[in-house]
């Protein structure tokens, strides 16, 4: 998987630097609150290319019994935004690098143009495991990202029947995630060990789904993260 190879370019890089890279940041524990925008990536999974087709089209989730759908209008794409907290304790014996956990939650959604309330579709999914951070540089707070573990996704169909009644189908899948990243730390306050950091992050998970008519769906789909942390 890309966080493997990542984490192992990590170790490589470790290897390179042990006898000069120390920056101050890594010495000590940190803890991260974090928050940013996150836009994901449908990829593949029969139920998840099918509701994305529909959207396409502009259409309602709803068919009626001849197969007819009732047009909503185009719907923008999906975005939100995610959350996450997560620590990282130094290794004392590679320079720079620190290990740890993180647990990143992540809200998006869709309305199309003309559908409404009565329309939406909301993709939120949620990873947690642990990781790894790497300042390369003793001077630069420049610092790589990486993370693998659980992963879980809940999605929301949200439409209008025939009788005019809302109705809402929901489905949720439970399999592995992994992100890879980077990003700078800042640090403007008296406390040099307390940092503001921006950072971009991709994400890949796998979920196997259980959906009506279907059974086992396995669905794959990325996301891109762009955000902030406080880090004390």
């Amino acid at each position: 998987m890309k966080s493997i190879f990542f984490l192992s370019t990590i170790l490589s890089i470790v290897g390179l630097h042990n006898s000069i890279a120390q920056n101050p940041l890594s010495q000590s524990t940190q803890v991260e609150i974090n928050m940013g925008w996150v836009t994901p990536f449908l990829q593949s999974g029969s139920e998840l290319t099918r509701a994305e087709n529909i959207r396409s089209s502009g259409q309602s989730y709803f068919a009626g019994s001849e197969g007819n759908r009732r047009d909503v209008g185009s719907y923008p794409a999906l975005s939100g935004i995610s959350f996450g907290i997560g620590f990282y304790k130094p290794v004392r014996w590679a320079k720079g690098l620190m290990l740890g956990a993180v647990v990143r939650n992540s809200q998006t959604g869709s309305q199309p143009e003309e559908g409404g309330y009565e329309e939406g579709y909301f993709f939120n999914f949620l990873t947690a495991g642990a990781a790894a951070k790497y300042y390369p540089f003793e001077s630069n707070n420049l610092f790589l990202l990486a993370d693998l573990g659980l992963g879980a996704v809940f999605t929301k169909n949200r439409f209008e029947n025939e009788s005019n009644e809302q109705e809402f189908f929901h489905q949720f899948g439970i399999g592995s995630g992994s992100s890879i990243g980077m990003g700078y730390a800042f640090t403007p306050f008296n406390n040099k060990e307390k940092s503001l950091e921006l950072k971009v992050i991709y994400q890949q998970l796998s979920t196997r789904v259980e959906v009506n008519g279907i059974g086992d769906d396995q669905w794959q789909f990325g996301a891109l993260h762009i955000g902030t942390s406080y880090n004390f």
